[in-house]
């Protein structure tokens, strides 16, 4: 059985494991054969985000897809848990937004540790997105291993008239990725 370990945006800026998109990426996986998991961060500082998650994919036992929200992709994208078997990462923080302005161009971060792990990567951009759009996000995926990228047409950051949409394709990923893992045969 694969898991999906569902990691939310930043509380602080009203994310959670209710916010709209994690709700109903997580509804949607209650009718296939991943089992979702969701939780809340006990901080926003990423090192204890990390360990909340760890602990989070520790507890499934079992193979895990990492599916996280901006603040939580960017916390998803930092940990290579032998028991992930892919990345879906929706509008990913992967910069802190205030360092990208037409007055301070993009001096890119050093990639995280899922950027060059071979295991399967989808990356969701909001076409609109105002801080993480394509301009900001492709030049930092471009050369991670194994990752396909998506735009969802119409999206701000905030997938609020495209929540559907994003969940569908995220859903989508996860469940095709539990399905093409090898059986173990006893």
């Amino acid at each position: 059985m694969t898991h999906a370990v569902l990691l939310p945006p930043y509380f602080a800026h009203g994310g959670g494991q209710h916010n709209r998109v994690i709700s109903a990426i997580y509804d949607r996986l209650l009718a296939t054969a991943v089992v979702p998991h969701r939780f809340d961060f006990s901080s926003v500082k990423e090192s204890v985000a990390q360990a909340d998650a760890v602990a989070q994919i520790e507890a499934c036992g079992g193979p895990v897809v990492l599916i996280g929200y901006s603040f939580g992709a960017a916390v998803a994208a930092a940990i290579t848990h032998p028991a992930v078997v892919g990345w879906a990462l929706v509008a990913p923080a992967l910069v802190s937004p205030q360092f990208v302005s037409p007055a301070s161009p993009l001096r890119p971060p050093a990639p995280p540790p899922a950027a060059a792990d071979p295991r399967p990567k989808l990356v969701l951009i909001a076409e609109r997105d105002a801080w993480f759009g394509a301009d900001v996000i492709d030049p930092l995926v471009a050369g991670w291993a194994a990752c396909e990228q998506q735009t969802v047409p119409s999206a701000d950051h905030f997938f609020a008239a495209t929540t559907d949409d994003v969940a569908d394709r995220a859903v989508t990923w996860a469940v095709a990725r539990a399905a093409s893992r090898p059986t173990v045969r006893r």
